[in-house]
């Protein structure tokens, strides 16, 4: 009969399944990942527009800057967290509506964002508003 056994072995394995197992694990962490709410402040850029007219008016309020080397200058004298948290909490006691007062902070091209971050979970805190105004 003419029948010879096969002595070669393959040394292939079938991918198939290794594919379909990638498209499940790529399907689930996509799903998952979009669940995910960020963690962010919300900002509010310069600039002019019929909500900002109605605002409380804005050359009583605070200026932050922070400088590169970490300082922070409060209406242009140094302070620190503390002094910027009495100021923004006398400000936002003061009003009737927080969410109407905007506070401008000013970090140079260079400063480090961990000097901002508390800067600006005060200012939210507080129920205000953060106007970023990036120096270049």
């Amino acid at each position: 009969m003419g029948l010879r056994q096969r002595r070669h072995l393959s040394g292939e394995l079938g991918m198939s399944s290794m594919a379909d197992i990638l498209f499940i694990l790529m399907m689930f962490f996509m799903m998952t990942s979009a669940l995910t709410a960020p963690s962010a402040l919300a900002l509010l850029l310069p600039g002019r527009s019929a909500a900002n007219e109605k605002m409380v008016d804005q050359s009583k309020l605070p200026h932050i800057d922070i400088t590169n080397d970490g300082l922070l200058l409060l209406n242009g004298k140094t302070s620190d967290t503390t002094a910027i948290r009495t100021a923004v909490e006398r400000i936002t006691k003061s009003v009737s509506d927080p969410s109407k007062i905007n506070i401008v902070v000013s970090p140079e091209s260079n400063s480090l964002i961990e000097d901002a971050v508390p800067v600006l979970d005060i200012i939210t805190q507080a129920g205000a508003n953060v106007v970023l105004d990036l120096v270049d």
